[in-house]
């Protein structure tokens, strides 16, 4: 056998004659090319090293990906049916547990405190409604497996002991940590990670009584109005085959809407909380920061939060009832109850009656000025605004923030570290399509300013008004400055608002009906209605208003044609007929109480 060294002595000839097989001369004269040509191997090998390793990595993790879908596929095939055994073998018919789950809050509520249902019957009732829903929606990620358990706890409750929310069943957006139950926000990384205790918010929930008894889906990252990962698949919409049920908080909006759930917790940067109601056809509140529902215990896939713009958690309810019910327990919950008590980022929890009771001018806008929002959509506004205005409430039209600076606050602070974050969380993952639109936005940013100037913004600007990241808050001036000066735009819309005397605002709760799915992910304006609420910290809540109609069809022939958002926006309304549109509801920072009640009145208005 050759020994290393002389088969080195020989590396370079073989690469001159291999330089010189494909009419590559060399020179030589004088001096000795033989490190050149070592080097050149090194880079070589090198390359075909880092090109083997990518491609055996891509076939590792394609495999790993596949595996943890075989799995929790299996996992949650296995548990539905023995929670559908246990459904059979109950004394109640299938059309009496329809009736439980038909019942008010109020009525169902009442029910449960004082012993005429017990909570093991309406777990099963509700499990049996969220069997059905998850059938056609892929909605319910896995069940909680103690609910049971807790449910026959909660039977043996003495009366007066019983808490406001005993023996209601409440799902759970997949990312807060229920014991027992993995929380992975759609992602690899995190996909073996089993909760050992529960997260401050599901532990206040069984306090107050209530059992936590699914977990629901959300997008790869919870970064999107896209509700699908590669470890659970997609979500769709209850009243639309094929149809967006909208994100992050997808899963919930999938199973409240379509009636597998009377009450849910999910959570909001951009619309998490709205967006799925407003497309599936029920109500939820985003709060303000610092009244939400705490984060404490909640996975996080892009890392540590974004500084400026908090992510919140909420409820979102089959009604405004339920919705508006479950926000005065917790915010008159006493400290022993608060389980958020640790949390800093939380003020003492307080309903304000005084200002519930208050009746509030409504201020009101249909667009706001970037991209029209689609026909039913503008009807969904104004058909609130008349349905409030029947009920004695003063309206008056009011422009709303300006979109341009909402992005450009936006983008910079929730995109300040250019996602590392997510990147770094991926990098053994397989890349949803829910994610295109955050990648290609940032991939842009970061070409060369000359190429963006010259090139890729010229072009941009030929398809559409909608602007590119134009600047992210990456150092620490930068980002207090911008702070600084989003704080001063804030005042300036609340000014507005002070001479109009606006205290609610009513404007679109989103830009389309529910598009096909698969499509939002790359195509992100839809997020424009949300995203104003959550920079300037204004509560936003979302109610069911109409559907969308045939008369909204034809009006799509006169709908704009000058922007490429424009043409998707037509192309995806198509096939629409009778998807919920919705309307939403904000207030002034810290005036929640107010959103709830208007969310209340457009509910019994009908």
């Amino acid at each position: 056998m050759e020994s290393d060294g002389k088969v080195a002595k020989e590396i370079p000839g073989i690469i001159t004659d291999t330089f010189k097989s494909v009419g590559i001369e060399t020179i030589s004269a004088g001096f000795n090319y033989t490190w050149v040509y070592i080097l050149i191997s090194i880079l070589l090998f090198s390359v075909l090293g880092y090109l083997t390793f990518r491609v055996f990595k891509y076939i590792y993790v394609k495999r790993k990906v596949a595996l943890l879908y075989n799995e929790n596929k299996a996992s949650m095939e296995a548990a539905s049916a023995r929670i559908q055994g246990r459904i059979k073998a109950m004394p109640e018919d299938k059309n009496r547990l329809t009736e439980i789950v038909s019942l008010p809050w109020a009525d169902l509520t009442e029910r449960l405190r004082s012993g005429s249902l017990a909570a093991t019957t309406v777990l099963r009732a509700y499990q049996a409604a969220a069997l059905d829903v998850q059938s056609k929606t892929n909605s319910v990620v896995c069940w909680v497996e103690n609910a049971e358990a807790q449910a026959k706890m909660l039977d043996s409750v003495p009366v007066k002991e019983r808490g406001p929310l005993h023996g209601v069943p409440v799902s759970v957006k997949e990312c807060y940590d229920v014991a027992g139950t993995y929380s992975t926000a759609g992602m690899a990384m995190f996909a073996r990670n089993r909760a050992e205790v529960d997260c401050p918010v599901v532990e206040m929930v069984k306090k107050l009584g209530g059992v936590p008894f699914c977990k629901t889906n959300v997008p790869q990252v919870m970064y999107s109005l896209q509700c699908s990962n590669p470890i659970y698949g997609t979500t769709t919409n209850p009243h639309g085959e094929g149809r967006e049920c909208g994100g992050s908080s997808g899963g919930e909006g999938a199973l409240v809407g379509g009636g597998g759930s009377i009450l849910g917790l999910g959570s909001d940067v951009g619309g998490s909380l709205r967006n799925p109601p407003a497309f599936c056809g029920c109500y939820s509140l985003k709060p303000t920061a610092g009244r939400h529902l705490s984060q404490l215990g909640v996975v996080a896939g892009t890392g540590a939060p974004a500084v400026g713009i908090s992510v919140v958690g909420g409820f979102i309810g089959q009604s405004a009832a339920a919705l508006e019910a479950a926000w005065r327990l917790v915010w008159g919950v006493d400290r022993e109850g608060n389980s958020q008590r640790l949390d800093t980022g939380i003020i003492p929890p307080r309903w304000d009656q005084n200002s519930y009771d208050r009746k509030p001018k409504i201020g009101f806008y249909t667009t706001d000025g970037m991209i029209d929002p689609a026909p039913g959509c503008v009807r969904a506004v104004t058909e609130a605004v008349e349905k409030l205005k029947s009920v004695g409430y003063e309206t008056v039209a009011i422009k709303s923030p300006d979109i341009h600076d909402i992005m450009f606050y936006f983008n910079g602070i929730v995109l300040a570290d250019l996602n590392s974050g997510m990147y770094k969380n991926l990098s053994y993952d397989l890349y949803d399509s829910t994610l295109n639109g955050v990648v290609a936005a940032v991939t842009v940013y970061k070409l060369p300013w000359i190429i963006k100037k010259l090139i890729v913004n010229p072009i941009l600007s030929l398809l559409t008004r909608i602007p590119p990241v134009v600047s992210v808050f990456n150092t620490s001036a930068k980002l207090s400055q911008s702070l600084s000066s989003r704080d001063e735009f804030t005042r300036n819309y609340l000014a507005e608002m002070d001479k109009l005397g606006v205290d609610i605002i009513l404007c679109p709760g989103q830009l389309l009906p529910a598009p096909p799915t698969g499509e939002l992910g790359m195509f992100v304006p839809p997020v424009a209605p949300y995203i104003p609420w959550n920079v300037m910290n204004f509560p936003a809540g979302i109610a069911p208003i109409t559907k969308w109609s045939q008369e909204d069809e034809e009006s799509m022939a006169d709908y704009p044609t000058d922007d490429f958002a424009y043409k998707m926006i037509r192309q995806y309304c198509k096939g629409a007929e009778g998807l919920p549109l919705a309307v939403q509801v904000v207030g002034r920072p810290f005036m929640d109480e107010q959103v709830l009640r208007i969310l209340s009145e457009l509910e019994r208005a009908g």
